[in-house]
């Protein structure tokens, strides 16, 4: 049986959401950087470790403050999210409790969510500490620490949160 899903990737502008999208489908990083015009779209099937198949839809939100109107509506149907923050950006971090948890639980029913910590290739400016105080405030399942540069946990952010949609549905 394939299983056919919808993951959210929100947070602030420039935190890499797209660039962790692109690196998961494609396999490539690009250096250069283009704002997202309220969504793009990605399909891309994986083989889970619970031995279920899934087709994921990617939905990549746009993190500009002119999309809030909008937003909600890309939102629509989601089964889980992958929440992400800039280790090099404080308030990326800030914002993802102040506005992007809240509105998320805004607008989706309960759904699974995992705090990504994105470009752990920099030097962090916030604490694992802090992270782990946010983790909780969130009420996320899981925090997993990654870079789109290099890759590193990249495809274990989007099968987790596969996982955990297609556990909690079953």
């Amino acid at each position: 049986m394939v299983y056919r899903i919808k993951v959210i990737i929100i947070g602030e502008a420039g935190v890499g959401k797209t660039s962790l999208v692109k690196r998961f489908v494609s396999g490539h990083f690009t250096r250069d950087y283009r704002t997202s015009i309220g969504a793009n779209l990605f399909i891309k099937e994986l083989n889970l470790n619970s031995n279920n198949t899934v087709s994921i839809q990617i939905w990549d939100i746009a993190g500009q403050e002119r999309w809030k109107k909008m937003r909600h509506l890309y939102y629509r149907g989601a089964h889980g999210a992958l929440i992400v923050g800039d280790l090099t950006r404080k308030n990326t971090f800030e914002q993802l409790k102040e506005f992007w948890n809240q509105d998320i639980n805004k607008y989706c029913e309960e759904i699974p969510k995992i705090l990504v910590v994105n470009k752990v290739d920099m030097d962090s400016i916030i604490s694992n500490n802090e992270i782990k105080k946010l983790a909780q405030a969130i009420n996320v399942k899981a925090t997993i620490f990654t870079s789109a540069k290099n890759g590193q946990n990249v495809e274990k952010a989007f099968h987790q949160i596969a996982e955990a949609i297609v556990t909690s549905r079953i």
